[in-house]
């Protein structure tokens, strides 16, 4: 929300392009300090642009199912000829005797502060896309709404009691400045390098990073999950089986995976358990239960918009889980952004 009343235009713009990329990046980042289980998938995040609605078009987004009211069925990027494009999403209400599920719409503005408001309207007709975008286009159609905004052009003055500030640094002070010029350069310098070295030499390339794709996964059975690397460069395309709920076998959890992304490649098969290091986010959930990301193996691919499909299948060797993911991350280190 914050981002596209920054800057509505450009948000409309890249979102053309970019809309689910930018959706899953902020729905990963959103969620990143929940526990796993608290977490939706964001590959069920989708996004559509709507033309049927008269007098306006628009950007619905699709949301995971909302379980309490006040969430979010949809929102809705709308925009009439000659306006930027406004801000609406469908919230769940309380149902209606407690079994009819109820949606309405509500509108989130800049505030003149600088601050955002949230504006309530009616009921929707129905729960459904075209009913939030046909009453965003009510709201739009009949109120005026600038093109563009700017700050109000202001005088400074002086409260009673305060001096005005010098307009320049006094000679000693622009010295001093000039003195701890060099200083403050070689320490960014520094710091920058520190940061480049961390992100290709000490931080890991197998782990969590924003979720891309899902899939639900049994013990077993066979799966498969596909998704896309379309950034600058390479990246490291990592699948993990994610065990939402998870029940250990004296103390210990270890699968066995068989992993195939390239048509016509051998298969990767690998054997992981909690006791290894590409373990992340392994949570007690009580007695024997327990949730965790488990690497399975990674796809180094270059910038395509091509579909890449893995699959195979994980089988329990200690341990067995009731609801668990293959899930792929995707990690990029500043070397691969240039590579290629």
């Amino acid at each position: 929300m914050h981002a596209v009343l920054r800057d509505p235009e450009t948000w409309w713009a890249t979102a053309q392009t970019r809309g689910l990329t930018m959706l899953r990046q902020a729905w990963v980042t959103a969620g990143q300090d929940l526990p796993i289980q608290d977490n939706a998938a964001a590959s069920k995040l989708q996004i559509d642009h709507l033309t049927d609605v008269p007098g306006v078009e628009a950007l619905v987004i699709t949301l995971p199912p909302p379980e309490a009211p006040s969430e979010c069925y949809y929102i809705a990027l709308v925009r009439a000829p000659g306006q930027v494009p406004r801000y609406f999403v469908a919230e769940r209400g309380v149902d209606a005797g407690g079994t009819v599920a109820r949606a309405f719409w509500a509108e989130w503005r800049q505030a003149p502060n600088g601050s955002v408001m949230r504006i309530r309207g009616e009921d929707l007709p129905q729960i459904d896309p075209r009913a939030l975008v046909t009453a965003a286009a009510g709201e739009c159609i009949d109120a005026a709404v600038p093109t563009a905004t700017s700050a109000p052009t202001t005088t400074p003055t002086t409260a009673p009691g305060w001096t005005a500030a010098p307009t320049a640094a006094p000679p000693k002070q622009r010295g001093l400045a000039r003195r701890l010029a060099f200083p403050v350069i070689l320490l960014a310098l520094l710091a920058g390098g520190g940061w480049i070295y961390y992100q290709e030499e000490v931080r890991g390339l197998h782990i969590p990073g924003p979720e891309v794709a899902s899939v639900a996964v049994e013990p077993g059975a066979p799966f498969t999950v596909q998704f896309k690397w379309e950034g600058q460069g390479y990246a490291f395309n990592n699948v993990w089986l994610v065990v939402d709920a998870g029940t250990r076998s004296a103390g210990d959890f270890k699968v066995r995976s068989t992993l195939r992304c390239r048509e016509g490649g051998s298969a990767d098969q690998r054997t992981a358990g909690l006791s290894d290091s590409g373990v992340h986010n392994n949570v007690s959930t009580g007695g024997d239960g327990f949730s965790a990301w488990l690497y399975l193996g990674d796809e180094y691919r270059s910038s395509s918009s091509a579909i890449v499909e893995c699959s195979g299948v994980i089988e329990p060797l200690a341990g067995t889980w009731s609801r668990a993911r293959v899930v792929v991350t995707q990690r990029q280190r500043p070397s691969d952004f240039i590579a290629g």
